[in-house]
């Protein structure tokens, strides 16, 4: 687990809590963007002009990196396309899709790129199945669960898109995550790390995904 997924304590394996992950997925309002990536060379000025982009700007997590996040849909889920890089380019996107309460996630249709038929796995280290962790400081609990993390590759022939230029490589997982004080406060969510580079796409996991395993141990994420 990283600063990126959740903002909290170092985390310890707990047992599961109550899953409350959405087994109906629309990953149709991100294909647009994702077409961008299959087929133009990463440049912010080629994702600049993509619908509701927001400026570039340094990364708020390190002054040496630079994000621009478009906004795909606000209400439910939040769904979100960051891209983070370097000040000459883009070298990764995170696309999220996002929703708070309980009462709101299993009707919710979030967005699961692994679904796309055409897809192929990629050794790895760094794909999970059910792993939960938590944390406790004074009268405030946080915690996590995973349902699935798996690293694959989107070929620019995939059966399920139209051919492309650029093959792309991509860790996709489910997460949800909570906080108790005198309340409890969850959110579910789906993320799919996305780069155009395979040697990196190890790196991207440890920053931005899932990299604790079900001992509490942090990994290193190899991709081959």
């Amino acid at each position: 687990m990283n600063k990126y997924l959740l903002a909290s304590l170092f985390l310890v394996p707990t047992l599961s809590f109550a899953s409350n992950f959405s087994e109906v997925f629309d990953t149709r309002p991100v294909i647009p963007t994702v077409e961008k990536m299959r087929n133009n060379t990463w440049t912010w000025k080629n994702f600049a002009n993509l619908p509701n982009m927001g400026k570039l700007e340094r990364d708020s997590e390190n002054k040496n990196r630079y994000t621009m996040t478009q906004t795909i849909r606000e209400d439910n889920p939040q769904t979100t396309i960051t891209f983070y890089g370097s000040k000459e380019r883009p070298e990764v996107a995170v696309i999220e899709s996002r929703t708070w309460g309980a009462g709101n996630t299993q009707s919710s249709k979030f967005v699961r790129l692994d679904k796309l038929k055409g897809n192929m796995p990629l050794k790895n280290n760094c794909n999970f199945k059910d792993v939960s962790t938590s944390d406790r400081d004074d009268d405030v609990e946080t915690g996590a669960s995973v349902d699935f993390q798996q690293a694959y590759m989107m070929p620019k022939n995939i059966a399920s898109l139209s051919p492309a230029k650029n093959d792309l490589y991509l860790a996709s997982s489910q997460i949800e995550s909570y906080v108790v004080t005198s309340t409890f406060q969850t959110q579910v969510y789906t993320m799919s790390i996305v780069t155009p580079e395979k040697n990196k796409l190890g790196q991207f996991i440890n920053k931005y995904g899932w990299d604790t395993n079900s001992k509490g141990k942090k990994i290193t994420c190899n991709v081959s």
